[in-house]
């Protein structure tokens, strides 16, 4: 298994690796989330990303295949009237292909990007889940992650 660190060269293959966790979450909340069969639907975004400073992508593959990868962000927050400065690493996508996964992929992932936050002296990694996806919430918590805040929404008639 080899863990690196995403270039320009890796885009068409992060937005192929996103499209099994993306089409989990259209068939979950299709009024959210866009159903995606294009391999290349995400390269504009990915390209976007991957030209932020602040953003950071690892690939897990073996044998020279593409089998995974998570996108980080480092948030700095400075000092404010409400809160303190705070810093921390947000994790805003993970992905496995399905016949990986149980493999050890995700947790050497997870590990990546600890070792980011370490780098930069971040004492904090975030994530967040939607409520539907319990599969990922077993992974998050069985890497550690803990609940810290909890987002809620209502539907009205509009």
């Amino acid at each position: 298994m080899e863990i690196r660190l995403a270039t320009m060269a890796d885009v068409e293959s992060i937005s192929a690796l996103n499209m099994d966790v993306q089409n989990v979450h259209a068939a979950a909340l299709p009024h959210i989330f866009k159903h995606v069969s294009n391999p290349g639907f995400a390269v504009p975004y990915v390209t976007e990303q991957l030209n932020d400073p602040n953003n950071y992508f690892f690939i897990a593959s073996i044998d020279g295949k593409d089998v995974g990868y998570i996108f980080a962000h480092v948030t700095r927050r400075p000092d404010s009237a409400y809160m303190h400065p705070w810093n921390f690493v947000y994790i805003n996508q993970i992905s496995v292909k399905p016949a990986c996964q149980g493999q050890g992929y995700g947790a050497a992932l997870i590990q990546a990007v600890r070792d980011l936050a370490r780098e930069q002296g971040i004492a904090t990694v975030a994530i967040d889940t939607w409520f539907f996806n319990e599969k990922a919430q077993t992974f998050f918590a069985n890497q550690g992650f803990s609940m810290f805040n909890m987002r809620m929404w209502m539907q009205i008639d509009a």
